[in-house]
């Protein structure tokens, strides 16, 4: 079947407690106005069976039961939705037993036309008010969840543009060192941020984590950016260079909550290699000549928590052939099937 048809049940389950409260209310009473006028048909279609406060009290219950059917669904209490369901179809056939009993004797006149001619007007009319309202406020939670959508499809599409313009495939030659950088981010807008800037001592290449999602992350990754750039064309060590950032960070961030995980190199001259993480996982050094692997770590706060933090740097020498790894938690924390992470040891 059409995947853009038929929908699971699962994908209903988790699309009904998106829906903000007067938008699930609009539905419900969509779902009691459009069930309770089904006993209302029946009785047209029945000759008229059963006194009209019986035929208007079934299609109010029917009407509840469709309702609370609803929000037993929104609130993932599967149990009382399939409760409810079971309830409808019990009354069903508890309202046919009682129809039979409560079934009026018509005889034939012009008393006996005219009540007719009126049952039939009111439950021409009553069938038509309630389909009328139900029609009305599912177009209106249509339309107003629509809306909402299309809003949210173009806020996606455009931090999709931001982050490929911030996040961009890497691959250069600089100084003798050769960078390769890539970012797969599982959504529109990723937070991860990766850069090489030529400078008078070599070459710095970074990789950056901003917390958060959406065009307000892709905002404070603009910022980031931008920031991270003007600092590595200023020769000066790492320690400095993320002391001044996060200072810089930690003024202009949009939330409180707002931070950046970073791991920065410099790449200098005959292999010398400066180094600092802040709140980032360890960069992995292979060394080609005994094919070992080691790990760059620091215990240091992310960029922009907290406006007095202080951080250090370290050097590495490395030799032709060595690879420094550096990556986002993105790629070790990601799981599979079982639950299990990628983990360190297969990177």
């Amino acid at each position: 079947m059409p995947e853009g048809i038929f929908y699971k049940r699962k994908d209903q389950e988790e699309y009904l407690p998106t829906l903000p409260r007067e938008a699930f209310a609009g539905l419900m009473l969509a779902v009691f106005f459009t069930q309770a006028c089904v006993f209302v048909n029946i009785d047209l279609m029945n000759g008229l069976r059963g006194p009209f406060w019986w035929v208007l009290g079934k299609g109010a219950v029917f009407g509840l039961t469709g309702a609370l059917s609803l929000l037993a669904t929104r609130n993932q209490k599967r149990f009382f939705a399939i409760a409810a369901l079971a309830i409808a179809l019990i009354l069903l056939s508890v309202f046919t037993r009682i129809d039979s009993g409560l079934a009026p004797k018509i005889e034939l006149g012009r008393p006996a036309q005219q009540g007719i001619e009126w049952r039939v007007a009111m439950d021409g009319t009553i069938s038509l008010i309630a389909l009328s309202l139900g029609y009305v406020l599912f177009f209106r939670s249509m339309v107003s969840q629509g809306i909402k959508h299309v809003r949210t499809r173009a806020e996606l599409a455009l931090a999709e543009q931001v982050q490929h313009a911030l996040a961009s495939p890497l691959a250069t030659r600089s100084a003798g060192y050769e960078v390769q950088g890539r970012s797969e981010p599982s959504s529109q807008m990723g937070g991860d941020l990766l850069d090489a800037v030529d400078d008078a001592a070599g070459m710095a290449v970074y990789v950056g984590d901003v917390a958060g999602h959406g065009i307000q992350a892709g905002v404070f990754m603009a910022m980031v950016k931008s920031s991270v750039r003007t600092a590595l064309l200023r020769s000066e060590a790492l320690a400095g260079l993320f002391d001044d950032l996060n200072r810089v960070l930690f003024e202009v961030k949009t939330t409180p909550a707002a931070y950046v995980t970073f791991a920065s190199l410099r790449c200098g001259e005959n292999g010398r290699v400066e180094y600092s993480l802040a709140g980032s996982g360890p960069i992995l050094h292979y060394r080609a000549q005994s094919m070992t692997t080691t790990q760059l770590a620091m215990e240091q706060f992310p960029l922009g928590l907290f406006a007095s933090a202080r951080f250090q740097s370290g050097v590495v020498e490395i030799e032709p052939g060595d690879i420094l790894a550096m990556f986002t938690d993105g790629l070790p924390e990601t799981t599979n099937a079982y639950d299990e992470q990628f983990g360190l040891d297969r990177i």
